[in-house]
Formats: structure tokens, sequence, C-alpha cells
């Protein structure tokens, strides 16, 4: 059996396995999962989801590594977090998290991970296009008018007032990068306090706005 047979086989096992309590969170997580990958064209592989009790601190990951049946690309969300979520109405946060773990697969296929599941620049921006405003350590908030959003509303699921942002969005090109010139030479350092001297026209280096 192939491997992307065998990652079928276990797609098409949690949406049928009767008696699992998980059976029908698991293939309504599929069925997203689909959607994502189909209408923001991620071009990734079938996942191996997982569903189970993550650190109480932890919504979900992604695993790249082998897990303990050999399968790679593992997906996992927290059933506390699919609990809560359900409890209070806000389904619509559980996929927020499935979506930023696929995110974290599009990257190891098609970009350069951070270390440790990092999320590095090139992650928090290329989230931001589909409305998740992502910090470095992971922190999730979402853009209330986004493709995410809408993708939501066609399916029919209900979206509170979303809290106002309190991240701000990465911007293309942002840069910490600042300019400082001495007249006759510009650099561009990171620096806030940047004292040299230039040793062609013998000018301190000042600021340039």
């Amino acid at each position: 059996m192939s491997d992307n047979r065998v990652y079928q086989a276990l797609t098409d096992h949690q949406q049928a396995a009767q008696g699992w309590n998980m059976q029908t969170v698991a293939a309504e997580l599929h069925r997203w999962g689909e959607l994502f990958r189909l209408q923001f064209k991620l071009e990734i592989p079938l996942p191996a989801l997982r569903l189970s009790a993550l650190r109480i601190t932890t919504l979900g990951h992604y695993d790249c590594g082998f897990n303990r049946f050999g399968l790679q690309n593992e997906i996992a969300i927290s059933t506390r977090h699919i609990e809560r979520c359900r409890t209070e109405g806000e389904w619509w946060r559980v996929l927020g998290t499935l979506l930023h773990e696929h995110l974290h697969l599009w990257q190891q296929i098609h970009g350069k991970p951070g270390r440790n599941n990092y999320h590095n620049v090139q992650f928090q921006k290329h989230a931001a296009t589909f409305g998740l405003i992502v910090t470095a350590e992971g922190y999730t908030q979402y853009a209330p008018d986004s493709p995410f959003m809408d993708l939501l509303r066609q399916q029919g699921i209900v979206v509170p007032a979303i809290p106002e942002l309190t991240v701000k969005p990465p911007q293309r090109g942002e840069s910490k990068l600042k300019k400082w010139s001495c007249d006759c030479t510009n650099v561009r350092v990171a620096i806030a306090d940047f004292r040299a001297e230039c040793l062609k026209c013998n000018r301190l280096f000042t600021r340039v706005e």
C-alpha cells in the first residue's frame, strides 16, 4: 500500500469509526481540511489527523517527523480545545486552529520552516493572507474580513463579533533595518542607537527618517 493510500485509509477509518466518541468531530475536521486545501490552493498532501488531550496550553500542533505509527505530517488537535469550543459555541475557533496547522504543513512543503515550528516571518505573512494574525509564539487572532471568515460564512458557520486586533498584521516589505547616512554613504542597521564614524568623510552617521 502506497503512502497516499495509507493516509487515505486512516482518513476513511476515522470518518466511519462506529462507537468512537470523536467520529463525528473527526469527519467534520477532515471535511474542513479538504476545503482548506482546495479553496486556499495549499497544494499539500493529506495529513495524519490525531485528536488527543494535548497540554493545556496547546490547542494543536504539527509534526513533520514520524509519529508512533510511522506516519509523517501529523496534525494534532486538542480534545480539550474541541470540547471547550463546542460548549461555548465557538466551533469556528477549532477550524482556525486546523487551518493554522495546515499552514505549517504548507510551509514544510513550499517554504522554509522556522526551527521547532517557530512562527517565522514567512509563516506569519502567509497566514495573514487568509486572515490569521499570528505572533512568533503562535498566538493567533483573526481578521474579521478575510478569506477564512468568508469561507466560514459560506459554509453556514455562525461567527460572533471578532474582538479588535491587538496584534499588528505583518506588512509586506516591513523591516527592522533603519537608514543612516554620513552624507557620502548610506547604511541600514537594526540597532536603535547606532554610533559610527565614516572613515571616508570623517562624519558621524545620522538617522534618515
